[in-house]
């Protein structure tokens, strides 16, 4: 069986004051997402036409208005509210999100820590 069709976005990085502690919510903190969106790419592929598949541009926007507008103690549910938000827009899309907070105060001062979510399509 092959493997489904994807969209993927990766590299998407913002600014933002999300963390467990109070400290962590009144600075800003760097991070990174991307994204994969298992959906059938048959229709776009012949049609060569944007109405026939995602914009991802518009998950970009998506990823950058939740994680820039909202503020979350645990990039869990900031990802699971990005998948959320996606999912609205595409319920018959698989979404994978691999959330990233870049240099997290932590001992050993780890590059990043993270979190990667899977969403069946809701329909």
């Amino acid at each position: 069986m092959a493997a489904p069709d994807a969209i993927f976005v990766s590299g998407i990085e913002f600014e933002a004051s999300h963390g467990f502690t109070a400290y962590e919510r009144r600075n800003t903190r760097r991070f990174r997402c991307a994204v994969e969106l298992t959906h059938d790419l048959n229709a776009s592929a012949a049609s060569d036409k944007l109405q026939d598949t995602i914009d991802y541009r518009r998950v970009c926007a998506v990823v950058l208005e939740i994680g820039t507008k909202r503020t979350f103690k645990l990039i869990e549910a900031l990802a699971g509210a990005i998948i959320d938000a996606i999912q609205e827009l595409h319920p018959d899309t698989g979404v994978t999100i691999t959330l990233e907070k870049l240099h997290p105060p932590c001992p050993g001062a780890p590059a990043a820590s993270g979190v990667r979510l899977t969403r069946a399509p809701r329909t």
